[in-house]
């Protein structure tokens, strides 16, 4: 008898998984969206930028593809981030949908979207090994101004922490050229990027 009952036992359990499993394979193939939530209240977060991806695919929507960015780039996922946060800003609506998310962020103190997301991209890149392209990703906005917490910033933190000097070298050079070639208008953008190329020339013990 109690043979009979553990092998009907380890048949339900059987039965059980199978279900599980192929109830995991319906929602991943049919419902992405459902399993990003999911993955996203586990905090399993390589996972939850696989299902953003998933659900930006059939969508095409410009916020998931925000998300895809956004989430790639908290999780590490570095050549998702790169590559979405490319396709994001070479949407034909980038541009609205930046002034939406800066009308949404008014008051809080954050950088622009656009300068959030060429970060976003800048830094994958350079994690990558990419570092031209992360270069020229954290200048690509900072032509005519330079706000605080910009791409630039956010890169140069970035290499900063992981002590690279040889590539700091490269953004200071960057940020002396952009010294010398924009006018800026408002002392709040002067004072940015003079800030910055201190604390650049300070790490490298200039």
């Amino acid at each position: 008898m109690g043979k009979l009952i553990a092998k009907t036992a380890g048949i339900t359990l059987a039965g059980l998984l199978a279900l599980i499993l192929i109830l995991f394979g319906v929602f991943t193939v049919f419902f992405p969206s459902v399993m990003l939530r999911i993955t996203d209240l586990c905090g399993m977060d390589r996972a939850c930028t696989q299902y953003a991806v998933s659900v930006y695919t059939r969508t095409n929507d410009i916020d998931d593809l925000a998300e895809v960015a956004e989430r790639a780039y908290y999780s590490e996922s570095w050549q998702i981030a790169a590559e979405h946060g490319q396709m994001l800003m070479s949407r034909d609506d980038f541009e609205q949908y930046c002034n939406r998310r800066d009308a949404l962020a008014a008051g809080e103190g954050c950088a622009s979207y656009k300068q959030e997301v060429a970060g976003i991209v800048s830094v994958a890149q350079y994690r990558l090994g990419n570092n031209s392209v992360a270069l020229d990703a954290a200048f690509l906005y900072n032509s005519t101004s330079f706000e605080s917490n910009n791409a630039a910033v956010t890169l140069t933190m970035t290499v900063i922490e992981a002590n690279d000097k040889a590539f700091a070298e490269s953004i200071l050079a960057r940020l002396k050229e952009t010294a010398q070639n924009i006018g800026l208008d408002l002392e709040e953008d002067i004072q940015n990027l003079e800030t910055l190329i201190s604390v650049t020339e300070s790490f490298l013990g200039q």
